[in-house]
């Protein structure tokens, strides 16, 4: 079973972490909602209270298939200022895991510490701007090798069911069951074949 780790910090977008974690565990993905503060009750972007399994400490020495960060502007801030979440990434890059950067998280989490490494990437917000790493792409969702990015809440759906089809890639059929069972009309994202 392939395992994804979804990092959240007080302030992250509950509606990109939700839809997230909704369609890995509809695929049988197994998730862990790792809290990087010092609480599993976290406060959301629009202070909806939402728990997580574990926090990151508890967690710090596992790897996972992949790894994901929801955007929101002081759950991003967030992630970017605490060294563990960066060494956390900085050792699924050098697994050679999947990275899964959702809106603002993108440019505030991973441009900001040069772990793009001049890779494409989306994002929102036009925060591509103000980093000089990674190569922004104006599209709703972009894969880039085992980084996945995208450009925020109005299309969780196309980049979930994209990790997903990575993480499921011999078994790509269960990914677009899903999809149509759910009535997503937008798949599969023809620019991405």
């Amino acid at each position: 079973m392939k395992q994804v780790a979804v990092l959240l910090a007080d302030g992250f977008e509950e509606g990109e972490a939700v839809i997230f974690i909704d369609i890995m565990r509809r695929l049988d993905i197994h998730v862990d909602v790792l809290s990087c503060m010092d609480t599993l009750v976290l406060n959301t972007y629009f202070e909806t209270k939402i728990s997580a399994d574990f926090l990151l400490t508890e967690k710090l020495t596992h790897s996972y298939d992949a790894i994901m960060m929801p955007g929101g502007p002081k759950g991003t801030d967030r992630l970017c200022a605490n060294e563990q979440v960066i060494q956390f990434i900085k050792r699924h890059i050098a697994e050679d895991k999947y990275i899964c950067a959702l809106c603002s998280s993108g440019a505030k989490v991973l441009a900001a510490h040069h772990l793009l490494e001049g890779r494409n990437y989306s994002t929102g917000d036009k925060l591509a701007d103000k980093y000089d790493d990674g190569h922004y792409l104006d599209q709703d969702v972009v894969v880039d090798g085992k980084f996945i990015s995208a450009k925020g809440l109005g299309v969780s759906f196309e980049f979930a069911f994209t990790v997903a089809r990575h993480l499921l890639s011999d078994n790509t059929e269960k990914v677009d069951w899903q999809a149509n069972h759910i009535y997503f009309k937008h798949w599969p994202l023809n620019y991405l074949k």
